[in-house]
């Protein structure tokens, strides 16, 4: 009897165990997750492969809602994810607000993309993503340069890559003639060195994904009119606002790499 009593206090000892154990790591599983996790170098890079952001669409459309998976996916994978991960639990239970705040990070960037902001497919770029630049003094560049394949000025056009509100447009020093369009889930794109603008674009005006914003160019690096100063490319950077920042900038390059497959054609000559 003794001894079948002491067997039923290790099994209950061993059992407990397990679920202390299933415990902290189920609670160590969302400790890495804080407020400012958001503003990390982790969350700015947005790595994300084209195989895996088809996977996640997919997934999404059986009732997981994309930015939500992708938050989850993100931080399982330790913001470079090979695989898609739908569990959300640990981070809803232990991590609530910080989960739904770098949720609608996540929202502002990726729920309103639908084209590629060249409308041609014969063009390049590469991950430049904070490379030191010097003009205007030492800085880091915060964004992603794209080349066209032809060195041609006023040739290829700029087409806005969401839908949403132009806020800001005209000449900038280290932009040339610019054009930021806020979209309607919060991130702001800014479309830089631009040749010219489409006609009549004013700021407040309403524009759609796919929209012709302007022409490639080479304007900027000086006062207004100034051009040459290097090749003909369209600088796209992307902002959003977090609790820490007004203007928060992310990388680029993963999300164009993804878009590249949505290049609206024009004709023009």
């Amino acid at each position: 009897m003794k001894s079948s009593r002491l067997f039923f206090l290790l099994i209950l000892f061993i059992i407990n165990c397990f679920i202390l154990v299933w415990l902290i790591q189920d609670r160590s599983h969302a400790a890495g997750l804080t407020a400012t996790t958001c503003n990390s170098d982790e969350f700015r890079e947005q790595f994300l492969p084209p195989s895996l952001y088809k996977e996640l669409s997919e997934t999404s459309d059986f009732g997981h809602p994309f930015a939500e998976l992708l938050t989850t996916t993100m931080l399982d994978g330790h913001f470079h994810p090979e695989t898609v991960s739908t569990n959300t639990a640990p981070y809803l239970k232990y991590k609530r607000e910080e989960f739904l705040l770098l949720k609608k990070c996540y929202e502002m960037i990726w729920s309103d993309l639908e084209y590629f902001p060249v409308a041609d497919t014969a063009v390049f770029f590469e991950n430049s993503w904070l490379t030191p630049r010097s003009y205007g003094g030492e800085r880091r560049h915060e964004g992603t340069d794209i080349f066209a394949s032809r060195n041609i000025s006023n040739y290829y056009p700029i087409i806005s890559i969401t839908g949403g509100i132009i806020e800001q447009k005209g000449w900038l020093p280290l932009g040339g003639y610019r054009i930021g369009i806020r979209s309607e889930s919060g991130a702001f794109f800014y479309y830089a060195h631009l040749a010219s603008y489409e006609p009549d674009l004013t700021v407040g005006d309403t524009v759609s994904a796919g929209d012709i914003l302007g022409f490639m160019g080479n304007t900027g690096y000086g006062e207004e009119g100034t051009v040459g100063k290097f090749p003909v490319h369209l600088h796209l950077g992307i902002y959003i606002p977090t609790l820490y920042t007004d203007e928060m900038s992310v990388n680029p390059y993963h999300i164009l790499d993804i878009l590249r497959k949505n290049t609206r054609k024009y004709t023009y000559s």
